[in-house]
């Protein structure tokens, strides 16, 4: 009888031992496990971040190397246009400094437009040739008389071409103005027809 009962007390020691060994391994197994799902949760958001700033990286230097090429463009527009300032300057002055008379025309030589001589300076250019400068804009020609003719209806429409394309508000000043009667004025198209075509008598 005594036998049985300590029988049945190490089975009741043995079963709950072991009962209690496989709760502490199922529950390190799940902690283990657990710790697992999150190292690779987190490292599955660590490359999601860094393929997101690898992305905007990208496009960063994307974005620099359009503004690279784009600022190349105009810079080379502008020593472009630079160059061909140089050239027109040059060939202006050698037009003045020519043996002919270096003239700027304004206006359509056609009928009925007549021709009128002003002859104009720049004042800003005056001032700045007398203290030894030179003007930031036009040539140090301008701040003797130089003549400009302007093919026009009538004085008026003649004076106010001039002051259109040599504004006072930028210095221009026209010192002397006239029309020119000596000039070849162009003819009537239809007038010209007429006397060719009239047979003598």
């Amino acid at each position: 009888m005594l036998n049985n009962i300590i029988a049945l007390i190490q089975f009741a020691v043995v079963t709950f031992v072991a009962a209690v060994g496989v709760n502490l391994v199922v529950a390190m197994g799940a902690y283990l496990i657990a710790k697992i799902i999150r190292a690779q949760s987190d490292e599955t958001g660590l490359r999601d971040r860094l393929a997101r700033y690898s992305r905007i990286v990208t496009g960063l230097s994307n974005r620099v190397e359009a503004r690279k090429n784009t600022a190349a463009g105009a810079a080379s527009h502008l020593f472009g246009a630079q160059r061909q300032e140089k050239q027109l300057k040059a060939r202006i002055r050698e037009l003045e400094n020519a043996p002919h008379r270096f003239v700027r025309m304004i206006g359509a030589e056609q009928f009925p437009n007549k021709p009128y001589e002003f002859l104009v300076i720049n004042t800003s250019v005056s001032h700045q040739v007398k203290r030894g400068e030179r003007h930031p804009f036009y040539d140090s020609s301008w701040a003797q008389p130089c003549p400009v003719h302007v093919w026009a209806r009538g004085p008026e429409e003649a004076r106010a071409e001039f002051e259109r394309v040599y504004p006072k508000a930028s210095g221009f000043k026209a010192v002397y103005a006239q029309p020119l009667t000596g000039a070849a004025a162009p003819k009537d198209p239809v007038e010209s027809e007429e006397a060719e075509g009239a047979v003598p008598a």
